[in-house]
């Protein structure tokens, strides 16, 4: 076994230079006709106004307006006195209020535009395509709109505001709906009042429906979160264990915000800390079984493993705080507070810092538009308290149309709408996890190999079958990763649904230890989490100074796609000749594997022949910092064909706002290029005059995936594979540099933004190679570099 070796700590180089902005596309083109264009939408200005009157009146008496927007960023509307940009839904749709002062001026400079004059600002009328209000329709959710209105007298439904940023009118506004709720005889269960996320969780009747539909400030009415955590317990017998010891003082901490924890289990008592219930009324006891099962992985992670060698011996401690009943259900608050509530609270008594949500809401899949509020929630939480979310894609069920045959579907049904990844899966500043089968084979067919019965729908190493796909907002890579889940067979005799969650899943501990039997199994994108977690905790016992953004980039950029889902994939788009058939195998395998399964060992420990570099630093508005990767003798020679890698990911949490469509305050990339020297890398990439720039030619060297797939996402990884030297090496230099992007509507709200950069060279065919040492003594002799002056 090759000797395990901490990974190595490098520094950026001198300087800092300002980030070079690309020319736009010249503006807002003027319409051919602008007498007509401006009398039309003088006519829906006033047509809007009318139909507004027919709405249930907000907090205030300004106007709501929904406008066709195209070429203009939504914050230029403001420049319009009067007007507040309340959200924007689309690229084109945008939603505002317009007091009388903002209406008029709408007007005013239509009329002028009308007369053939030339307003103040007339781009920005350019840019409206139409005048129009926020219909009901589109205030129903995804899930009312498919399942109808409840036929009960009274049923829960949760309503969205408008999510404001300014914290007195988001207050007034949830207080003057609270308070016509009551007049209206309906009854407000909870709320949440947080700058990403107003809702209102309220039981009513389908009349008082009608109206809320109508009412002002609703920007959307969804059904209460159907919780997407199937459990079918099988036993197996376990003895003959030796004592579980204690954890070691000072072992991080992992919280798992599930159905709770049966603290008296025998393989995870001695490792408890403290288990929370968040629910009223209820204790931290698990009384369904889900929240015991993942816990175990969570502590363990390969439970499997530990039972075959009937080792169990904890090396972190488990915390537990109860967020579902033993339904599965939230009950009558929102499991957005229950979360937010037990996040602090571990983060406050205990120091917490790595939490596992293996619980989702199977109705709100994610199809575009904005994120959840559970999503924006923990995005928020997980900037704040630099703290680590491990999230579950959810499990796909298939729906009344299908898939009418998972073996012959399987697995394109995973791609579309239905199957895609459900809130808070969606969240950026987390990671998100699907799932892979581990086994393939039913105990039927194993007691007996001539029964051809059974047949399981993925193979070992392929996407779970019940996995959900990406992407996430703005195309970002989602799920980062896959763990084992499980998986599921059909059997071909009796037909009907899949079966086999038991037999093909994953053994954890069972919440019904008494009867004797110590560990239980079953498959779920819940249980392939809780190993990405535990992971995650064994990198903090080994760096306990690390970031959140250290240790999502240090496990997405050791992560490999199996062999077996890339020959899935391969074989699906066999019949797609050329480059569109490469890209849609390439680009549908990311949306269900991300980045790949990580690997343990890699993760934790570098070796003589792989070394990861790691750097943790701060960049300013529109920066751009330089990272010099020295390159080891053994990794340029000898001259002869070998594989081998450098691997770069990057992760950073960036500010979020729910009411803008870039979600995202800043977005970060880096790019790979090799130059001479520092002083020509910073030169092609200041910011100059236009007649004065080199030209940028992007990355240089073939990083996979691309520059533009990868960052869309906060934690991006990408691989250069290369089997001989090439010529410029060594007579230039390899560079990585790191680029932060600050939106228009963030500027000036976070100064400097935190990051965290790993870079990792692999030579895995010189068993002689001294990359590490060779590494090590060159960061030691090596100063700062900076730019010639």
């Amino acid at each position: 076994m090759a000797e395990q070796l901490d990974h190595l700590p490098f520094e950026r180089q001198e300087p800092v230079t300002e980030r070079r902005t690309r020319p736009g596309f010249g503006g807002v083109k003027a319409p051919d006709n602008k007498v007509a264009y401006a009398q039309q939408l003088l006519e829906q200005l006033e047509t809007s106004s009318e139909r507004a009157e027919e709405e249930v009146p907000g907090f205030d008496e300004r106007l709501l307006l929904r406008l066709e927007v195209e070429g203009l960023d939504s914050g230029e509307l403001e420049a319009i006195e009067g007007l507040q940009v309340v959200s924007q839904e689309d690229r084109s749709v945008v939603v505002l209020f317009a007091d009388e002062k903002g209406r008029a001026e709408f007007e005013s400079r239509l009329s002028i535009l009308a007369k053939e004059g030339t307003p103040k600002r007339q781009d920005i009328l350019f840019a409206i395509r139409s005048f129009g209000v926020w219909r009901p329709e589109e205030r129903m959710g995804r899930a009312l709109f498919l399942e109808g209105v409840p036929k009960t007298p009274s049923f829960v439904v949760d309503v969205e505001l408008w999510p404001l940023d300014r914290h007195d009118q988001r207050t007034a506004m949830l207080k003057s709906f609270e308070d016509w709720c009551k007049t209206k005889g309906a009854t407000v269960l909870d709320r949440v009042n947080q700058p990403t996320t107003t809702l209102v969780r309220v039981r009513l009747s389908a009349t008082i429906l009608d109206e809320v539909l109508k009412y002002r400030d609703v920007r959307m009415v969804e059904l209460p979160p159907r919780m997407s955590i199937p459990l079918h317990l099988h036993r197996i017998a376990l003895s003959d264990l030796p004592t579980v010891p204690q954890p070691p003082d000072g072992a991080p901490g992992i919280v798992v915000l599930d159905s709770g924890l049966t603290t008296a289990h025998p393989l995870l008592g001695p490792a408890v800390g403290e288990a929370q219930s968040f629910i009223a009324g209820k204790t931290h006891e698990d009384e369904h079984g889900h929240g015991t099962l993942v816990a175990g992985l969570a502590l363990y992670g390969d439970v499997l493993s530990c039972a075959s060698k009937k080792q169990f011996v904890p090396q972190l401690r488990l915390f537990s705080g109860r967020i579902t009943d033993e339904n599965n259900e939230g009950q009558d608050r929102f499991i957005e507070n229950q979360v937010e509530e037990a996040v602090r609270y571990f983060v406050k008594e205990h120091r917490c810092r790595i939490f596992n949500v293996s619980v989702g809401d199977a109705r709100r899949p994610y199809v575009g538009g904005h994120v959840g509020p559970w999503a924006s929630i923990l995005d928020t939480l997980a900037r704040e308290l630099d703290v680590l979310f491990i999230v579950s894609v959810g499990n796909f069920l298939g729906t009344d149309g299908g898939p009418a045959d998972w073996l012959t579907e399987y697995p394109g049904y995973l791609l579309t709408d239905d199957a895609r990844l459900i809130d808070p899966a969606p969240a950026l500043n987390v990671l998100t996890i699907g799932s892979l089968a581990r086994h393939d084979l039913s105990q039927a067919a194993a007691r007996n190999p001539n029964v051809v019965d059974h047949l399981p729908i993925a193979r070992a190493g392929q996407p779970s079958p019940f996995s959900r796909s990406g992407p996430t907002i703005r195309q970002a890579i989602k799920p980062e990763l896959v763990e084992y889940g499980g998986n599921w067979f059909v059997d071909v005799r009796a037909k009907g649904r899949p079966r086999g969650e038991f037999e093909l899943g994953e053994t954890s501990t069972n919440r019904a230890f008494v009867g004797g039997n110590l560990l239980a199994s079953d498959s779920g994108t819940s249980f392939a989490a809780p190993k990405v977690a535990h992971l995650a905790g064994q990198l903090l016992r080994s760096y306990p100074h690390a970031s959140a953004n250290l240790l999502r980039a240090l496990i997405v950029v050791h992560a490999e796609v199996p062999e077996a889902s890339r020959k899935l994939f391969e074989a699906k788009f066999k019949g797609k000749k050329g480059k569109k058939g490469k890209k849609d195998e390439v680009e549908n395998l990311r949306r269900v594997t991300g980045y790949g399964r990580p690997d343990l060992e890699r993760t934790l420990t570098s070796t003589e022949q792989r070394v990861a570099l790691v750097a943790e630093a701060s960049i300013g508005e529109n920066k751009h910092h330089f990272y010099e990767v020295p390159i080891p003798e053994d990794f340029i020679g000898p001259r002869k064909r070998r594989l081998r890698q450098v691997r770069v990911g990057l992760a950073h949490m960036p500010l979020v706002r729910k009411s803008r469509l870039e979600y995202r305050g800043s977005e970060f990339s880096f790019q790979v290029v090799h130059a001479p020297s520092l002083d020509d890398v910073a030169r092609m990439f200041r910011k100059t005059p236009k007649d004065e720039r080199e030209d940028i030619e992007g990355e240089i060297i073939t990083f996979l995936p691309s520059k533009l797939a990868r960052n869309r996402g906060t934690v991006q990884a990408a691989t250069w594979t290369l089997k001989e030297t090439p010529r410029w090496l060594p007579q230039e230099k390899l560079f990585v540099v790191v680029t932060r992007q600050v939106r228009n509507w963030a500027l000036g709200e976070v100064e400097e933004e935190p990051y965290a950069l790993v870079v990792v060279l692999e030579d895995a065919t010189h068993q002689e190679a001294r990359l590490y040492s060779q590494l090590r003594a060159k960061l030691r002799v090596r100063p700062r570099q900076r730019l010639r002056t």
